[in-house]
């Protein structure tokens, strides 16, 4: 029943709100990678600088995954006490995904976001290197999302074991409202 709610909420704040997303700024505040050195023998993941609204990663993999999937955790602030509370957890089979079946809404806007990268998020995922460029999350947020801190968190596993984890938190933050604020 929560669940239902929580949709019909944010349903509503998305109808209420196209305007937010003309307006707000995401900036990252940290991105970790974590890999598994039987799939990955390198890896980067940088937050570009100076907006910080984009990310890199660069890959290496050192062999082939026939089959993998992809999970998906976003935390957000729980008040009073502020601490991260998981809002949307997803699971993904990747290869079905990018047939195009099985697809998610929120699986969509990280794919969206790696641009023409996006195309190698693909099975089997032959070794080799890979670099997902200037990743831009932003762009493809809902409008409903209101100014906060948050939390990501994207895993890329087999039925083994996990390839790549990651970590990012950052901001969701309305320019106008603060510039106004400081004057």
């Amino acid at each position: 029943m929560a669940q239902f709610q929580l949709m019909v909420l944010l349903i509503f704040l998305a109808s209420q709100s196209e305007s937010a997303k003309a307006h707000l700024k995401l900036i990252w505040k940290t991105f970790k990678c974590f890999s598994n050195t039987d799939y990955i023998s390198e890896h980067k993941c940088i937050i570009v600088e100076p907006e910080k609204s984009l990310i890199t990663a660069e890959l290496q993999y050192i062999k082939d995954v026939p089959k993998y999937n992809a999970t998906f955790k976003l935390f957000m602030p729980r008040k009073p006490s502020r601490s991260f509370q998981k809002v949307i957890d997803v699971n993904v089979d990747v290869c079905q995904f990018a047939k195009g079946i099985h697809g998610h809404r929120f699986m969509t806007i990280v794919v969206k976001a790696f641009g023409k990268q996006g195309s190698q998020l693909k099975c089997p995922h032959p070794k080799g290197f890979y670099v997902y460029p200037n990743i831009n999350i932003a762009e493809n947020l809902p409008a409903f999302l209101p100014e906060t801190d948050f939390k990501i968190e994207m895993n890329f596993l087999t039925s083994e074991s996990h390839i790549i984890n990651t970590s990012l938190t950052g901001v969701l933050i309305d320019p106008i409202k603060r510039k106004a604020k400081a004057t």
